[in-house]
């Protein structure tokens, strides 16, 4: 998707969008993409102010069952997402959405959830596992990361002959991890629950502690897939990517407003310039 805008007002400075290979930028401060019409499904239009609370949510009751150690599905799609993410991203990346799939399956015991009777373990797995792929350079494309993480999951699930409802399930999951979808009530009791199960367990991998977590386990992970900057270390990816390629900063995403708090010198769409944008003259 490649959100586009109208011209900037007079209040923002007047910057040149960069163009530039990741990791490496231009003199000139980039800016936002504007001049096009802007294309924004109702699905992926979200506030800013509740994404960024979403991006951080954390369950409220610690988990506080303990899960099977270390233990990881060992189907061969299982083993050939983890291989693909061994190699398509960094370590930090890789480490942060192993972490997610361990922590995730603890906040199912904690609430009294079966693998195999109450959610599917796989799937959450493929999620947890896929959910950052675009992090690195392999699925790093011009949509939002969430956007590119989920049509590489599927794509690469469909390749390895997955083709039926895991494949939507994956895709729901991952490009929608972000926005506080499956904080609703509602959210859980019509969607499959491996989805909130693994935004819950990347949630406490983001912003949450060993507290969330039964007593001595975020040692016993951490011990095995150390953090290795942690959220910074992702924080500062999505960062860069959003730089080298504005087309990338979708309005009110989490990658945007990473920018925005980080460089307030880079000229970013307001909401009224997006009015102005509109064929409807409002």
């Amino acid at each position: 998707m490649n959100p586009t805008f109208g011209q900037p007002s007079a209040r923002q400075k007047d910057v040149t969008a960069t163009r530039a290979i990741p990791g490496h930028l231009r003199d000139d401060s980039p800016s936002f993409p504007i001049g096009e019409p802007m294309e924004m499904p109702r699905r992926t239009a979200l506030g800013a102010a509740a994404l960024a609370g979403a991006a951080i949510a954390l369950p409220r009751t610690p988990a506080s069952a303990q899960p099977d150690a270390l233990i990881f599905p060992a189907s061969p799609v299982s083993k050939a997402a983890r291989e693909l993410l061994d190699t398509a991203v960094g370590p930090a990346v890789r480490n942060h959405s192993i972490r997610g799939f361990l922590f995730a399956r603890a906040v199912a015991g904690a609430h009294g959830l079966r693998p195999g009777a109450d959610y599917d373990e796989e799937v959450m797995y493929l999620i947890c596992a896929l959910h950052d792929i675009s992090l690195g350079d392999m699925a790093n494309g011009r949509q939002r990361f969430e956007m590119d993480s989920a049509d590489f999951a599927a794509e690469f699930l469909e390749r390895n002959g997955v083709t039926d409802s895991r494949v939507e399930t994956v895709w729901d999951a991952i490009a929608g991890h972000t926005s506080g979808f499956s904080d609703s009530p509602v959210y859980r009791r019509r969607r499959p629950a491996e989805i909130w199960i693994a935004v819950e367990g990347i949630g406490i991998d983001i912003g949450g502690g060993p507290t969330d977590l039964p007593p001595g386990y975020a040692d016993l992970v951490h011990a095995a897939y150390p953090r290795l900057g942690g959220t910074r270390a992702l924080t500062t990816i999505m960062e860069d990517q959003v730089l080298a390629d504005p087309r990338k900063a979708f309005p009110s995403s989490l990658a945007t407003e990473i920018v925005r708090q980080r460089h307030p010198e880079v000229s970013y769409p307001t909401w009224d310039e997006i009015i102005d944008s509109s064929g409807w003259k409002d």
